[in-house]
């Protein structure tokens, strides 16, 4: 079994060396720069994508707006952008308040999963 890691070369500078060589592991929402090895970690970035949602979402069940926003160290604006498309892709839905992962989400979070573990 492989463990091999998504490594995506993003836009963003490294606060450090000012590199433009800054890639992005999508496994664990940190940001790597390729040429001094400085990790920028979530909290500095304040990024969220559909993973990170779904993967809180398959630890906890079911999850509160709040708590979501909590577990991804996410903002209001980038969180709610995020859930918004997951609820429209059919990913998410949104029971009394509560988000939870549809079959079709839990059926894309075993499949992102198994890609970033090189199934």
């Amino acid at each position: 079994m492989s463990h091999r890691r998504a490594l995506k070369f993003t836009k963003t500078a490294c606060p450090i060396c000012g590199s433009r060589e800054v890639a992005r592991d999508d496994h664990k929402g940190d940001m790597l720069c390729t040429n001094c090895g400085h990790i920028i970690v979530r909290e500095e970035t304040k990024s969220v994508g559909k993973f990170e949602i779904a993967q809180a979402l398959k630890r906890e069940g079911k999850m509160d707006f709040e708590k979501l926003k909590q577990a991804t160290q996410a903002s209001d604006a980038s969180l709610y952008n995020v859930v918004q498309n997951m609820e429209n892709m059919g990913l998410l839905q949104n029971l009394m308040g509560n988000y939870s992962l549809t079959k079709k989400g839990q059926r894309w979070y075993r499949q992102r999963l198994g890609q970033e573990w090189g199934y």
